[in-house]
């Protein structure tokens, strides 16, 4: 048998494998089996690009159209690398006058949208986004336009299309008339949220542990999300078919708990038990309390958390939308977050965009690598480690 041959007859068993095993898996939860996390158009599908978990870096361009020098490593928490880091809390400073980032994809992508969050609507200005499929300059004349100069003035949360373009490097250019603070770029296309999460499956991963682990050989990952196969267990009022948008990937989607809950909760089940060090939330700007619990175990009445100890709670009294508390490192199966809205009975319902629970994921554990449109489980193992940018040190939000 040649060798085409040969990759064609392992092609198609892999193929066979994944079909065998996508419909196999089950998981069991208060003693009942249930298939693993279905992907209903009850929330967004696609993965958001612009990710360190994707293999995908981040340039702030200087004046002379050339990648400007990287922060100290005392200022690494104000670096654009932020941006693509997997917390949508964390912010970047957008001064008056033009910035200009570069993001490269680790492979040419097709693109549907670009989203990123303005804080408290306060930056003024306009949007122009290029794309190419080869590295140039940023003065370059050889960048594609792919939207028109979009004005982001009055908006906390930006959408815009871009569908059909493809690119391997885009270019965003601001022009910035107020000054203010952007987070969670987002970049969405082709790659989906279950194609993602399938990926990450085929890798065999060493557990979460305490074991001693270089840092440069880790990178923070949120496994409260789809991506993560994680899943929403509970929630305490509203449409329980959406709930499931707290937890995709994409800040323009939200889950709304009905007015008249006093204590709108959440609990998100992981798909193993991890050690957790952050818990983050982006949510309508409201003031309130955040309490967030690590649970091993859910009891009969699983949102009543009278008995249980929170590990961390924060105050938002600025009613910033954003929410965020670091803790030692804990082993957890469950994460529950409670709010308790700063005035009770206003009427108004209480909107969660996105949460996320961030624990250590070794890179060498993390594929990065675009692979067929089929999976085993253990089937695969990565030959080397992606090369993936050192995170920046995560301050503790200060709402």
């Amino acid at each position: 048998m040649n060798w085409l041959r040969f990759c064609k007859a392992v092609r198609v068993l892999l193929a066979a494998a994944f079909v065998f095993s996508h419909q196999a898996v089950t998981r069991v939860i208060a003693g009942e089996s249930r298939v693993a996390t279905d992907y209903s158009e009850t929330s967004n599908p696609a993965k958001n690009l612009a990710r360190m978990n994707c293999g995908t870096t981040i340039d702030l361009i200087g004046s002379n159209g050339r990648p400007a020098i990287v922060p100290s490593t005392a200022q690494k928490d104000s670096g654009a690398s932020a941006l693509i880091m997997d917390d949508d809390t964390l912010n970047y400073p957008l001064p008056e006058g033009d910035t200009t980032f570069i993001l490269t994809f680790p492979n040419t992508s097709l693109l549907d949208r670009f989203t990123f969050v303005n804080e408290n609507a306060a930056a003024e200005g306009e949007l122009q986004i290029s794309v190419s499929n080869y590295r140039l300059s940023a003065h370059s004349s050889k960048w594609v336009e792919v939207s028109n100069s979009a004005s982001f003035t009055g908006k906390r949360l930006f959408n815009i299309s871009l569908l059909g373009a493809e690119a391997r490097y885009v270019k965003l250019s601001f022009h910035v008339g107020k000054a203010g603070q952007i987070a969670a770029l987002g970049l969405y296309g082709a790659q989906s949220l279950q194609k993602f999460a399938a990926r990450q499956r085929g890798v065999v991963r060493v557990s979460n542990t305490a074991a001693a682990r270089r840092l440069e050989d880790m990178l923070n990952f949120n496994f409260a999300n789809v991506y993560a196969q994680a899943q929403v267990v509970f929630v305490s009022s509203g449409a329980t078919q959406f709930a499931k948008r707290m937890i995709d990937d994409d800040v323009i989607t939200s889950f709304q708990f009905a007015p008249a809950d006093p204590h709108p909760t959440v609990i998100v089940e992981l798909a193993e038990h991890e050690r957790l060090h952050r818990v983050s939330a982006l949510y309508k700007m409201q003031a309130g309390r955040l309490d967030v619990f690590l649970l091993q175990e859910l009891g009969a009445n699983p949102g009543d958390l009278s008995h249980a100890k929170p590990i961390a709670t924060v105050t938002d009294t600025n009613a910033g939308g954003k929410a965020a508390v670091n803790f030692d490192p804990e082993g957890a199966q469950y994460v529950a977050l409670r709010w308790t809205p700063a005035e009770l009975g206003s009427g108004q319902s209480f909107d969660v965009a996105e949460l996320s629970a961030f624990g250590d994921m070794p890179l060498s554990m993390l594929s990065t690598t675009e692979l067929p449109d089929f999976y085993a489980d253990a089937s695969m193992t990565l030959d080397r480690p992606p090369v993936l940018p050192q995170p920046p040190v995560i301050p503790v939000i200060s709402p």
